[in-house]
């Protein structure tokens, strides 16, 4: 399910990654590994700032397969909404005639005319009622449909995952499986999977840049510029590194990079394990302790390059 892998990959709350627009995705051919895409201030949790966050290439081909015109299930649903005439007989639908990519804004038509609209403002369910008109007719801007082809709540996700778990129950037991189902999966627990896999790497990454630091110099290094916690909130978009060492902490301090690595699939073990051998060689994006010269060492000139 596309949904639940994109929560996985980028980070982003169910909600939030439920609300996109598909003028909001990075295009197919977008270039890069982790092509950069942007949250709207409006449907971030609190509503404070919007953020950017990053779609792994394989999501994005994912959601793109998604919604192929011809052959993707979005297409089959909006050609069956189509037919049955939902569209039309939804109320407040706004037609979007025009996108301002760089201002992030949408013109709208309305019934004196038309009006600009910041994509940044628009609420998670003013979303809902954007819609282009084509020479096929009506087709929304949400990027989740369901069955129907109408756009998709955020409550109905939660329902997905529940009528998805009661599936998973259903075969366990035709399968003579007792107790407790061993395989479930609830929305956080793809947030809490992007969290685990990019504290493995950050993880590596810092342990690389600060290798030879005294305790004295690592504390004041992270009052400086923060550490693994302080980059791991930006991620998930979390106002302080406290919020993200609340819910984090716990389970993740105790276990070991190598473990954290073996998590990682292959793609990405490859690309990390390219990132340290960068880190650990001679570069001036590294830092390094400096250890000063003996005394001795400076009459001679030993340590000194």
């Amino acid at each position: 399910m596309p949904s639940s892998t994109g929560c996985t990959a980028t980070g982003l709350r169910l909600a939030e990654w439920g609300s996109v627009l598909d003028v909001e995705l990075p295009s197919a051919d977008a270039a890069g590994r982790f092509p950069r895409a942007h949250l709207a201030r409006a449907c971030a949790k609190g509503k404070r700032e919007g953020r950017d966050y990053r779609v792994p290439a394989g999501v994005v081909a994912s959601v793109a397969g998604y919604m192929d015109p011809i052959e993707g299930s979005r297409a089959e649903a909006v050609r069956r909404a189509r037919r049955a005439g939902r569209y039309d007989r939804l109320p407040g639908i706004e037609i979007v005639t025009r996108l301002s990519p760089q201002a992030r804004t949408l013109t709208v038509l309305t019934s004196g005319g038309s009006t600009t609209k910041s994509l940044d403002a628009l609420e998670p369910e003013e979303r809902l009622r954007l819609f282009r008109q084509t020479e096929e007719g009506l087709e929304p801007l949400a990027v989740w449909l369901g069955v129907h082809g109408l756009p998709m709540h955020a409550h109905s996700w939660e329902k997905r995952f529940t009528e998805a778990n009661q599936c998973v129950a259903a075969a366990w037991k035709r399968a003579g499986g007792r107790g407790t189902v061993p395989l479930f999966c609830r929305p956080h627990m793809c947030r809490h999977s992007f969290a685990l896999r990019w504290f493995s790497i950050l993880s590596l990454v810092w342990n690389q840049r600060v290798e030879g630091f005294t305790e004295t110099e690592l504390r004041e290094f992270r009052d400086q510029f923060g550490d693994v916690w302080f980059q791991l909130a930006g991620l998930l978009g979390h106002a302080s590194p406290q919020t993200t060492k609340d819910w984090y902490l716990e389970p993740f301090t105790a276990l070991e990079t190598d473990y954290l690595m073996s998590l990682l699939d292959e793609e990405e073990h490859a690309a990390v394990s390219r990132l340290a051998e960068r880190i650990g060689a001679s570069s001036d994006r590294v830092l390094r302790r400096v250890v000063p010269a003996s005394p001795s060492a400076r009459r001679t000139g030993e340590g000194w390059s």
